[in-house]
């Protein structure tokens, strides 16, 4: 039977996989719910997820043999497949032996990354040319990063390397989700864009700082339709905030400006550690705001000293909500393949 290369995308929202064959074509993708929330009881939040994991994987079993499954989760992962790290969205998520379970599930070898460096690793194989190093940038419900340099995923301690959301670029700032004031995350997500468009739109301190000049003074705000929507109490999406700003709202073209500050402040101190020669931008924040990436690269030349940037390249990625999937379909096949076909599976 034909061997397959199967690929899982554990996400807060929804559970994906796909078997790609050794020529690098896609045979089945599913999707299905992750059951969990930060309602559900922690001992029944894993179980449930892991279960819906099962099915996933009964499915791709259908097609064929499935010679190797990479996955990329939320959460810190460490060196045996276990999640470390914190998981805000799934429940229970913390300690579950995660490339043990899907291992046995599949009767396969197993890798396990954190979602953002698998992302990374799918946008890095769907670039030919001599990339050195690659930085990956998920905008979503939170902000995720991850560095390939030369085909090679760095990872840092627990796969924890480049958590770029976290950044503070704002001393004092808004509180993140994490518990910190002023990360990046808590003005460029997508929750974090909608709550920040509220506040401003109420005419209340949105927690800017320095970054207030971006958004321009709040009297400018008086005929924004937007602004109007938050003194009457509604709570806005990133989605909705776009689509403002596609109108020329003036709320929405603060808010926009604040998120491109605040990413720009953290791509600049990751450009003077990393050094990579592309940035690529994904993630549902930017199916809305495909203009940010370039609005960043204007941003950071003023922000970080020349050699940073003169050489790299800012994108937006070219599998859009997929890169995860497919970067974990092909980072398992490396577990069992040699680099020639590696390389053929990538080419596809």
């Amino acid at each position: 039977m034909e061997k397959l290369y199967a690929g899982l995308d554990i996400g807060g929202q929804t559970i994906k996989g796909v078997v790609l064959d050794g020529a690098g074509k896609s045979r089945l993708e599913v999707s299905r719910t992750t059951p969990a929330s930060r309602e559900t009881a922690a001992s029944c939040g894993a179980a449930a997820v892991l279960e819906v994991i099962r099915g996933v994987i009964a499915e791709l079993s259908a097609v064929g043999t499935i010679a190797s499954v990479g996955v990329g989760t939320p959460g810190g992962v460490d060196s045996d497949g276990v999640i470390v790290g914190m998981s805000a969205n799934i429940s229970g998520w913390y300690g579950t032996r995660l490339r043990d379970e899907v291992s046995a599930m599949a009767a396969a070898p197993c890798a396990v990354r954190n979602d953002g460096n698998m992302a990374a690793y799918g946008e890095w194989a769907a670039r030919e040319g001599s990339l050195k190093g690659l930085l990956f940038i998920g905008l979503g419900t939170g902000i995720g990063g991850g560095y390939v340099e030369d085909g090679r995923i760095f990872g840092g301690c627990d796969d924890r390397a480049l958590e770029i959301g976290h950044f503070v670029i704002e001393p004092s700032g808004r509180r993140c989700a994490c518990g910190i004031d002023g990360c990046s995350e808590a003005y460029a997500s997508g929750p974090s864009i909608g709550r920040v468009a509220a506040a401003l739109g109420r005419g209340e301190d949105a927690g800017l700082g320095s970054m207030a000049r971006a958004a321009g003074p709040a009297s400018s705000f008086k005929d924004s339709p937007l602004a109007a929507r938050a003194l009457a109490g509604e709570c806005f999406n990133a989605r909705e905030v776009y689509e403002a700003y596609a109108a020329g709202d003036r709320l929405a073209l603060a808010v926009d400006a604040v998120a491109a500050e605040a990413l720009a402040r953290a791509v600049s101190v990751a450009l003077a550690m990393m050094a990579p020669d592309t940035v690529v931008f994904g993630g549902g924040v930017i199916a809305g705001a495909p203009h940010l990436p370039a609005r960043i690269a204007e941003l950071v030349r003023e922000k970080v000293y020349r050699d940073a940037w003169k050489q790299c390249k800012f994108e937006t990625a070219l599998l859009s909500h997929r890169a995860g999937l497919l970067g974990a379909a092909l980072y398992g096949a490396s577990l069992v393949v040699d680099r020639a076909d590696l390389l053929r599976i990538r080419a596809r």
